[in-house]
């Protein structure tokens, strides 16, 4: 269900400030909302926003070589005391590997430098003089560059150039020199050929003997980096330190954002949120342990105000509150879906991936991660409806599907229980049409709940139980004429209550309209999407597909490996060893592929076919000043 909201407006003295943030930060149950008028921003927060981007830039260098954590290890846990105790020493250490990265950065950058000098001085590996003496002279002007291959014949036919050639191949480099009388007609020609003008580094010696002072220096900025990146290892091991601090700065920096949104006087602040309903008196205790002079005021949201959509569930049900979050959130004073989207989710979840090993694999991961792992947020509600998914596959495959893609039925008579989709596939279409129908129109009858809530009667019958009544008198009229009896009498009811739902989307679809003939086409206009109604029922074929394709890529995968288990000898041992490393493997791929394909078209059935009958989405989150931290979790 959807939590009621409150405006909380608190007036306390500006003594207390520090420590109220921190009690109603410690509760987690107010959403603190901007009433500031000051446009300084706080230079606390500033330096704390600091820290927290150099702690998280320590992170990331030696994130490499860090202890990685393993998939099922647990969050660390700590009381949020000894997080804001490592603050001190995590910074310490973080100054200390900033240091140690700067010193290797630019060691690398220098080390680049130098392998670039060197690239741009190899072509000139051969040319004999000193560097720093190459200099223009008085009546000689040289030109240093790299000519084409193909130009150099043209180059070699100017009588009036003298030329030195210090390389080979499709580029030479070239020393090109004449009289200073001739310098400018020499500069034309070589800028009417494949030219490019060279400048010496600022070096001494030849460039030969500068690559190879080059060359040494970058041999000793290796080893340095190799030493540097050693202690950084050493650092490494201390990387919880710095995770707490990093988390303790969050901590820090939500406390010190929350307060740049108080409104202050001389002696006191105000501070307005969003506070649930179910909440109010925790949030005055926790005052109340701070301070005894303070004016809490709480008051129903006015109509210009949205508050934030909360929703409050059952153990089973609030998982699947994750599966809705992916979709939407439900708006303030709408309806939450999830209680009624939970046991369809689960029913046809287990009824697209429908192997019962795959299911018992499923649900017993799932058990596992949750257990070791501990998950919380969006991954602990995702494994919980997988848990629930991987029992309901179960169900589904002893009553209808395969063990592994094994069909037990012959061997030991156990299952498939009611029928085998595989030799019985219009029985299983025809289920899985019958589940979307019902789904469909549990859809519509939550439609008339909204609209019976908000008092809007005319919402409630003429746009619901209008196509509740066409989509079930239809069926109703159909079943016969598919073959499945049925007592003429309810034939007749089923087209009679067709007929009364089409008059009534006909007679009162465009009941906002004046003109008769604007209400007959809104009318008409409503009639025409019993084609889309139509394409949502055949939506649900996405069950026959997927829960059938399970069973039929594991069958397949069991009669490839038992094809190489068919020799002799030392043939069918390998052949058994293979396998069985084979079926691990392709199950694996196979329960996992499943998975998310009946994850990913079980969500959208809900979505698009059941959400779109009767949800409002687009609610704001709320989001209480609490302890969001990324690599511990608080203990309180």
């Amino acid at each position: 269900m959807i939590v009621e909201m409150k405006r909380l407006m608190l007036v306390a003295h500006k003594a207390d400030e520090a420590n109220i943030l921190k009690a109603l930060q410690d509760i987690e149950a107010v959403q603190v909302l901007s009433i500031s008028d000051e446009e300084k921003p706080s230079d606390a927060l500033d330096k704390v926003e600091l820290r927290g981007a150099k702690l998280t830039y320590s992170l990331e260098a030696i994130k490499p070589y860090a202890k990685k954590a393993g998939m099922l290890s647990p969050r660390r846990e700590e009381t949020l005391q000894e997080v804001m105790d490592r603050i001190d020493a995590g910074v310490e250490l973080s100054g200390v590997l900033e240091d140690l990265v700067r010193k290797k950065n630019n060691c690398r950058a220098e080390q680049e430098k130098n392998f670039s000098l060197i690239s741009a001085l190899r072509p000139f590996e051969n040319f004999p003089y000193p560097m720093e003496k190459y200099v223009q002279q008085k009546h000689v002007h040289f030109f240093l560059g790299l000519v084409a291959q193909k130009d150099v014949p043209l180059l070699q036919a100017q009588d009036y150039l003298s030329i030195e050639l210090y390389s080979e191949g499709s580029t030479v480099s070239a020393l090109v020199a004449c009289h200073e009388d001739d310098a400018k007609n020499a500069s034309s020609f070589l800028k009417s050929i494949d030219w490019t003008d060279v400048v010496f580094p600022k070096m001494e010696g030849t460039p030969r003997a500068a690559m190879k002072l080059l060359q040494d220096r970058n041999e000793e900025l290796e080893k340095l980096i190799l030493e540097i990146t050693e202690q950084i290892k050493a650092h490494a091991q201390s990387s919880a330190i710095i995770e707490d601090a990093a988390d303790a700065t969050r901590i820090e920096r939500d406390r010190l954002k929350a307060a740049t949104e108080l409104k202050r006087t001389m002696a006191t602040f105000a501070l307005e949120g969003w506070v649930r309903t179910d909440e109010i008196e925790k949030v005055q205790s926790a005052i109340e342990k701070v301070t005894d002079a303070f004016n809490l005021d709480v008051r129903d949201p006015n109509e210009d105000e949205i508050p934030p959509s909360v929703v409050k569930n059952n153990k089973f049900v609030t998982p699947f509150e994750q599966v809705q979050t992916l979709y939407s959130r439900p708006t303030y004073g709408g309806i939450d879906g999830t209680p009624f989207m939970t046991p369809c989710y689960v029913l046809l979840f287990g009824l697209m991936l429908s192997d019962a090993g795959y299911g018992l694999l499923l649900m017993l991961g799932s058990w596992l991660y949750i257990k070791l792992k501990k998950p919380t947020g969006m991954s602990g509600g995702i494994s919980r409806v997988l848990y629930w998914g991987g029992l309901s596959t179960i169900v589904w495959g002893v009553l209808l599907g395969t063990f592994f893609g094994l069909s037990l039925k012959e061997e030991i008579g156990l299952f498939p229980l009611w029928f085998d989709p595989m030799t019985d596939s219009m029985t299983m279409l025809a289920l899985c049409f019958g589940l979307g129908i019902v789904h469909i129109l549990f859809g519509y009858v939550l439609k008339m709940k909204v609209a019976f809530s908000k008092k809007d009667w005319q919402t409630a019958i003429f746009d619901a139980l209008s196509w509740i009544f066409i989509i079930s008198g239809l069926v109703m009229y159909m079943l016969p004429l598919l073959g499945i009896a049925l007592p003429e009498v309810l034939s007749k009811i089923g087209l009679g209550m067709a007929l009364v739902g089409a008059a009534l989307i006909l007679l009162f679809k465009g009941r906002g309209k004046k003109n008769p003939f604007k209400r007959t086409i809104a009318g008409f206009g409503e009639l025409y999407n019993i084609s889309s109604v139509l394409s949502d029922i055949l939506s649900y074929a996405r069950l026959f597909a997927l829960g059938i394709a399970t069973g039929v890529i594991a069958t397949v995968f069991n009669q490839l490996c038992a094809m190489l288990m068919g020799g002799s000898g030392i043939l069918k041992i390998l052949g058994i060893l293979i396998a069985c490393v084979l079926l691990v493997a392709l199950h694996l791929f196979n329960v996992a592929i499943n998975t998310l394909g009946a994850f990913v078209h079980c969500a959208r059935l809900q979505y698009v076919e059941f959400y779109g009958k009767f949800y409002e989405a687009g609610g704001r989150e709320f989001t209480p000043l609490g302890y969001r931290t990324k690599h511990i979790q608080v203990t309180k």
